[in-house]
């Protein structure tokens, strides 16, 4: 499977080199979904919140549509396996600004309490994931206030 998913990956997702991606393009759209869905799974309890919470995040802040969330959500879910994940955040980091990455994590903090509780696991994945695409401490700090229910 990784096999394949790194070759789509390569065909359908990744920029052309020296490209630049933002919130509308379909490429952070979809390393944006992937992250969410890989979030909700980080407890090994994926709650219907959460799930609620990523459709809601695609829906509104990412103006999916409704046609193209389910296919969406699956690419997502074949991304957000751990094998996976290195291609998606390499992309991201290679590719995205700061402000769109410290935007990426507030999500994935919006996610991880959209149950009401913070479990330690999916407090881990965020900082990894940050660390990943290279935040800092701070930024993962800032970002936990805008969803910070404690």
């Amino acid at each position: 499977m990784t096999r394949d998913f790194k070759t789509f990956f390569d065909i359908y997702v990744r920029p052309s080199p020296g490209a630049c991606i933002d919130r509308e393009s379909y490429e952070f759209r979809y390393a944006a979904a992937a992250l969410l869905v890989a979030c909700s799974k980080a407890d090994f309890d994926e709650d219907p919140e959460e799930e609620k919470a990523i459709i809601e995040i695609l829906k509104d802040t990412f103006k999916v549509s409704t046609s193209t969330l389910e296919s969406l959500l699956q690419m997502a879910d074949a991304a957000s396996e751990e094998d996976n994940l290195v291609e998606v955040t390499d992309m991201v980091n290679e590719y995205c600004s700061e402000t769109d990455k410290c935007f990426l994590l507030e999500n994935l903090w919006r996610v991880a309490y959209a149950d009401g509780r913070l479990d330690r696991y999916e407090e881990l994945f965020i900082q990894r994931i940050a660390s990943m695409i290279q935040l800092t401490e701070d930024d993962v700090s800032r970002a936990r206030e805008t969803w910070n229910l404690e």
